[in-house]
């Protein structure tokens, strides 16, 4: 029977690699705390380790094969065998993730405020980290990853998720509605002075950047440095010959080209060119390496 549920289908083999990624909306009643569910099996032949480069949004992936080892910015590598999540806090460094050439596995994409709320602990606790889910809810991940893995195909593990997560959200506080506007500010008026933002909620400049860094981990200017960065490899096609970068750049908002090769080396730790150079056709990500 149909869940109505939008859902999209992605398959690359190019006889190398090979990967399919099933793209699936989270229920009705999640929308604004969670932006779907990435449901993929994957095959590489030509690499083992992917970059993983800093944005502004929440990550939380469940390991669904065999074993996989995920590095933060911090330097620290954990190790996921089958069954096993982990979560990643804002990064101003990019991480790493490893396979020995096959994996599967459900990544729930939501934002950093909704990953807060799940988690309850301060995302400025949790910036350059990468933890285990277990680690901080216990055996309310252990089950719901028990029965991920146990799951007959996407849309069911999509329906346990939409259930857990809806579970969840009910047994937690909201974050304050002055912290969702400020996040929604930042997002949404990229020119507007931060100070300005501050005075329209009520705050001091200092409490909006406390109550900014409980929630996503940084500070309002960071975060916006993270979502204008976000927003320009968003825009780079790796598959359309040599990309217009001062195009690129102005439709970012950046100043100009060299500002944005100056952040595109401080959070990717590589050039432009060289994250062309490395991208994998038809979204694959970043080669590391």
């Amino acid at each position: 029977m149909s869940t109505g549920r939008s859902i999209r289908t992605h398959v690359h083999d190019d006889g190398v690699n090979a990967w399919r990624s099933t793209a699936l909306a989270p229920a009705a009643g999640l929308a604004g705390h969670v932006f779907g569910y990435s449901d993929y099996w994957e095959r590489t032949g030509g690499f083992a380790t992917r970059r993983e480069l800093p944005h502004a949004e929440g990550v939380m992936i469940v390991n669904l094969g065999a074993p996989i080892a995920i590095t933060g910015g911090d330097g620290a590598v954990i190790r996921l065998h089958a069954g096993e999540a982990f979560i990643a806090g804002v990064h101003l460094r990019p991480a790493l993730s490893h396979s020995d050439g096959a994996q599967a596995g459900i990544h729930i994409f939501l934002p950093l405020v909704t990953l807060r709320r799940l988690l309850g602990v301060p995302m400025g606790e949790l910036i350059d980290r990468v933890v285990r889910l277990d680690d901080l809810l216990g055996s309310a991940a252990r089950d719901l990853c028990a029965r991920l893995l146990e799951a007959r195909d996407a849309e069911g593990r999509a329906a346990l998720l939409d259930a857990a997560l809806i579970r969840r959200l009910a047994e937690t506080a909201p974050l304050d509605l002055r912290q969702h506007h400020a996040i929604a500010a930042l997002r949404h008026r990229p020119v507007d002075d931060i100070a300005a933002i501050a005075r329209d909620i009520g705050w001091s400049r200092k409490h909006l950047a406390d109550r900014v860094r409980d929630a996503v981990g940084v500070g309002p200017r960071c975060f916006r440095r993270l979502l204008r960065f976000q927003a320009l490899t968003a825009m780079v096609r790796t598959d359309a010959g040599e990309p217009d970068w001062a195009g690129i750049a102005h439709d970012a908002g950046y100043c100009d080209q060299s500002h944005m090769i100056r952040e595109f080396r401080e959070f990717a730790g590589m050039t432009p060119g060289a994250f062309v150079a490395r991208s994998l056709p038809d979204g694959g990500g970043l080669i590391e390496g």
